[in-house]
């Protein structure tokens, strides 16, 4: 059964609204119509209700007709029909309705059944019409937005593998050159450097490339999603052993502040989040200082935060950090060197959790990574170990 057009009159005139009353009952068209005294009245009608056209008068006396016009068609939802009544034949004020974003212009001596009728099932169609536009519109850009994200992880992919990973190779091929002269020589002093020249480099080949296939098979999206209980305690520990040597080496501690807590999350990528945060926070802490890994409860989830003592950064580049548009590397304390692709990965496997990646640093003061995941266990419990 078709529904009823639901009609909202604006028209300050009782004689006016009558003749409009009659007409739409004379026309045969199936209608609800809601009338209104006043410009006021008729905004707030329109905004407790939901209307398929509205009529309104072009003079009313409490308001200017084209505050109120681009009010009601302001107003949330799908958008209002909006069908001018005027008392007078005017081109120019007609053009000016249109343009403002009145669907049709109708003078109420020409205010038929016939023409009235015809007119709301008009101003329908072309709402509706205008919809879809908008709708289609909104499709296009979001595809135009998706394809501009596409195209600079190409280019972002294409930087790493043309600079970032030629240059470890560059160095292997250089270093193990030397070494072979070095072997020959039989110079064990340089051997010794050269072969540890050399597991550097492989070494940072190997994590770029780890790196590199973990982002890539986010945004292709075949990295699969299974979420258990994780004890974070215990994958705090395995990440903060793995680091333990590269941290020794620059006289760093760490610590672990998350005992007997478990969330709910991917393991393997949780372990993966950490382990390249915490490796971030050493290549930007200086000697002496101090990088933990802590879970903290909050509520119904776990807030988990990697904390250094390191050099900071100032706001501009934090706010920079996670836009694939701005990616930068920067050295750390002792000369490391990074793609910029480790932050990046470790907020997409956050956010393929459920959560989001916020940093919060300071020049000279430090940095602290946090995100939140359910908690298992909603007892809060917490040890730091050495």
């Amino acid at each position: 059964m078709e529904s009823p057009t639901r009609i909202l009159l604006i028209d300050d005139d009782a004689v006016d609204r009558t003749s409009v009353r009659r007409a739409l009952k004379k026309s045969g068209l199936k209608h609800d119509l809601t009338e209104a005294p006043d410009g006021t009245t008729g905004l707030r009608l329109a905004r407790e209700g939901a209307f398929d056209c509205i009529l309104l008068d072009y003079r009313l006396p409490d308001v200017d007709t084209f505050d109120l016009l681009a009010s009601l068609l302001a107003l949330p939802g799908e958008g209002h029909a909006v069908l001018m009544l005027t008392g007078e034949a005017d081109e120019d004020l007609a053009f000016r309705l249109m343009r403002a974003g009145a669907l049709d212009y109708l003078a109420k001596a020409e205010a038929t059944p016939s023409s009235l009728a015809r007119a709301i099932r008009y101003a329908e169609a072309r709402r509706g019409f205008q919809a879809k536009l908008d709708e289609a519109r909104r499709e296009a850009e979001a595809k135009s937005l998706e394809l501009d994200t596409l195209n600079r992880q190409k280019t972002l992919l294409f930087s790493i593998i043309a600079h970032d990973l030629r240059n470890p190779f560059q160095a292997l091929l250089g270093l193990s050159e030397v070494l072979g002269k070095a072997v020959a020589s039989r110079d064990h002093a340089s051997i010794e450097r050269r072969a540890k020249g050399i597991n550097d480099a492989a070494t940072q080949a190997y994590s770029l490339l780890e790196s590199l296939f973990s982002w890539a098979s986010l945004q292709m999206d075949t990295m699969a999603v299974t979420i258990t209980d994780v004890d974070l305690g215990k994958v705090a520990s395995e990440v903060i052993q793995g680091g333990a040597e590269a941290a020794a080496d620059k006289g760093l501690t760490l610590s672990v502040a998350c005992d007997g807590i478990k969330v709910r999350a991917q393991r393997d990528m949780l372990a993966t989040v950490l382990r390249n945060l915490v490796s971030n926070a050493v290549k930007f802490t200086l000697p002496s200082g101090t990088i933990t890994v802590t879970g903290r409860h909050d509520g119904d989830a776990i807030e988990i935060s990697v904390t250094d003592t390191g050099v900071g950064m100032p706001p501009g580049k934090v706010d920079d950090l996670f836009r694939l548009d701005r990616r930068t590397t920067t050295n750390g304390t002792a000369g490391e060197r990074g793609s910029g692709l480790g932050l990046l990965l470790c907020r997409d496997l956050v956010e393929r959790q459920g959560s989001a990646l916020t940093v919060e640093s300071a020049v000279d003061k430090g940095t602290t990574f946090r995100f939140r995941l359910p908690a298992v266990d909603p007892s809060p419990r917490s040890l730091a170990v050495a």
